[in-house]
């Protein structure tokens, strides 16, 4: 390699492969907790980058311009980048070794790109125009503009939505290696044999432009099952929790009718003696029947539920309405039912709860028959604006990681015993919908 060539590297090629690959590093990493003296840190780690950037393009100007040392160099400096983000961001290396990845591939496919242009002539039609200088400048900046847009819109935005603590370290690793294995191939196979003909440039070219667009998809795909398997399996613990809680309400509810009915009976003994007035047992009487009115569907987990839930619902001042054929659904399992109808109302006295004007303080549930199916109704109204998240109302409570899967076990239970859910909120209802099929026709089918 001669000195012009390395000049050229050290001052225009390594700048800008340390531009877009910092910038799409720093777009993912700005969602990450950064540590104490954050700047104390980043500032010599850019040094430092810059340092070896420089040390790189001397060594491949000794090296004749090998390939190989080339590809190894921008290794080299890429896993530089990530040791300076590592130490100044309180971040897994595993997950910024994720990030680092996409960000590596959004440069490369920036880099072909701008390659493109120039081996078909279109560089050399812009500076008969305006000079090289100036179209080298506009190309590049123009590319890096439109595809930075383009990368965080459907990839960055993906990203720090979706949270990465969840992140497996295995899939990680390997699809972050294979990412670095394939881009090293591509600028290797293209420093060799990319200058034999214009056209066998072009074919590379291509080909490394729909090898990372390909990559970051995988990456964006890995990350939709990862969310997904966390979603199932978080809301799996959801249901384990609810079959203790039902059974745990299930011997509440027992004992404290027969603490209300010995109570009772106590009463009336006093009454008799002499020692309670009519007013004082009648009183006595009213505030223990609140406890002790349990809720008769023909279904005895929803019986403990709506009990259970009718007491809460009296203390918040809310009235709740039930219409409830339990034995209609008596073939699903219980802690599953217990499960289903408590996140249904859970989130209906959590809305409710909000609302001020007593005449909305109200909630009404549904459960009948209809021909062949079993339909499921809650309807409750609520104040402020729903924000969907992924089809779903997103939870309003701030901890959004331990909350917000009521509605997704939902649609899984309904799922699961072959029904159907449904929700629509408009003027300040929220309404939710499921449709199972009657033990009947289960069994036909």
């Amino acid at each position: 390699m001669n000195v012009e060539a390395a000049l050229w590297m050290c001052i225009f090629m390594y700048p800008t492969f340390l531009v877009e690959l910092l910038t799409a590093e720093g777009l993912l990493v700005r969602s990450c907790r950064r540590r104490p003296l954050f700047w104390v840190f980043l500032v010599p780690g850019i040094f430092l980058i810059v340092a070896v950037s420089f040390l790189m393009c001397c060594l491949l100007s000794l090296a004749d311009g090998d390939p190989i040392v080339g590809a190894l160099g921008y290794i080299i400096v890429f896993l530089c980048t990530l040791v300076v983000f590592r130490v100044c961001y309180d971040v897994p290396f595993r997950i910024l070794l994720f990030y680092g990845a996409g960000a590596y591939a959004f440069q490369n496919l920036c880099y072909r790109l701008v390659s493109i242009f120039e081996v078909t002539g279109a560089l050399n039609l812009l500076a008969g125009q305006i000079g090289l200088g100036w179209a080298e400048c506009i190309l590049h900046v123009g590319i890096f503009a439109a595809t930075g847009l383009l990368f965080y819109l459907f990839f960055v935005r993906k990203v720090c939505a979706q949270g990465m603590e969840n992140l497996y370290s295995w899939n990680v690793l390997l699809l972050s290696l294979v990412t670095l294995v394939i881009t090293v191939v591509l600028c290797s196979v293209t420093n060799t044999f990319g200058y034999m003909s214009w056209q066998l440039s072009l074919v590379i070219y291509c080909f490394s432009i729909f090898a990372n667009i390909f990559i970051l998809w995988i990456q964006s795909g890995m990350l939709e099952r990862i969310v997904l398997k966390s979603d199932v399996e978080t809301v799996r613990q959801l249901w384990q929790q609810d079959r203790r809680q039902y059974e745990i309400a299930k011997e509440t509810i027992d004992l404290i009718n027969v603490k209300c009915h010995d109570m009772k009976h106590r009463i009336r003994i006093m009454k008799q003696e002499g020692e309670l007035s009519e007013e004082e047992a009648a009183e006595m009487e009213k505030c223990i029947s609140i406890y002790d009115a349990r809720v008769s569907t023909g279904c005895e987990p929803i019986d403990v539920l709506l009990t259970e839930k009718s007491l809460i619902c009296n203390e918040a001042g809310i009235r709740l309405s039930c219409m409830v054929d339990g034995k209609s659904l008596g073939y699903i399992r219980d802690y599953d039912l217990y499960s289903l109808f408590g996140n249904m109302l859970s989130n209906a006295i959590e809305a409710v709860r909000r609302i001020r004007d007593e005449e909305r303080r109200c909630i009404d549930l549904t459960v009948r028959k209809s021909g062949g199916v079993v339909l499921v109704n809650c309807v409750n109204y609520y104040d402020g604006k729903l924000r969907l998240e992924a089809g779903l109302p997103a939870t309003s409570k701030r901890d959004v990681v331990n909350h917000g899967f009521g509605l997704k076990s939902m649609r899984m239970l309904a799922k699961k015993y072959g029904g159907q859910f449904d929700f629509s909120f408009e003027d300040g209802i929220f309404s939710i919908t499921m449709m199972f099929p009657t033990a009947e026709s289960r069994h036909i089918a």
